[in-house]
């Protein structure tokens, strides 16, 4: 097998820049002419490990807690960053969104790896919190979600359940603080420099560009550029 650019994701699915990022990376992959030289791979973070379900509250009451703010407060936060990811073509439900603990999920994405699923699971686990309204620290909501996809529902439960990949979760996430990450989404190309932040399409296709010159040229290539992100204490912007 031929060797490929890699590019190194790190996210969470409770970061909305991320499903944005996510989505404005796919729109320049398709007007990338060499997209196929490009192997993207997922790494897990979290952004509020010790954050759990409470069926009690909704999204802007759990955000307002989380940040100790107003809901009010909370739900306008919410409604601008659903408008920001709708320009993104992605509609959030945000009366419906849950805050759950992402740890479960996070399993279920470590899995999928070894299934050549990441980037289709990614994607579905950023569609249950954001559009669905789903609880994605849900054993039993994750296995539909991987069945969904053609997996195996007995797998994906051991997967989930058990500690098969807690520490795929774990490492990712110390070799991220190890490496100083302050937020995410954060990107790392070919080993060779990093950006964060939900870039629009254009952007990603410049630097996409850029390094694929380089990748085949060997030329030298520096980038400068920022996008929105949700950094380590939890805030969006």
């Amino acid at each position: 097998m031929s060797p490929k650019l890699t590019l190194d994701i790190w996210s969470d699915m409770l970061c909305p820049f991320c499903f944005i990022g996510k989505r404005n990376l796919d729109k320049a992959l398709t007007q990338f002419p060499h997209a196929a030289d490009i192997d993207i791979r997922w790494y897990s973070y979290q952004l509020a490990p010790n954050l759990e379900y409470n069926p009690n509250k909704d999204a802007h009451q759990a955000l307002a807690d989380h940040k100790g703010m107003p809901y009010e407060t909370a739900k306008q936060l919410n409604t601008q960053v659903a408008q920001m990811a709708a320009q993104a073509g992605i509609t959030f439900d945000i009366d419906a969104m849950k805050w759950a603990n992402s740890f479960s999920a996070h399993r279920l994405l470590q899995w999928s790896k070894t299934e050549g699923k990441a980037h289709e699971m990614e994607e579905r686990l950023f569609e249950a919190v954001f559009v669905r309204g789903e609880n994605i620290s849900d054993i039993q909501q994750l296995i539909g979600i991987a069945k969904e996809l053609g997996l195996s529902e007995v797998d994906a439960e051991k997967a989930i359940s058990s500690d098969i990949f807690t520490e795929a979760v774990q490492e990712d996430i110390t070799n991220a603080q190890y490496a100083g990450l302050r937020g995410v989404p954060h990107f790392v190309i070919n080993d060779e420099a990093a950006f964060s932040g939900a870039l629009p399409p254009e952007s990603f296709l410049q630097v996409l560009t850029q390094f694929h010159d380089k990748w085949k040229m060997d030329k030298n290539v520096s980038i400068n550029t920022v996008g929105q992100s949700c950094d380590i204490e939890g805030n969006c912007d």
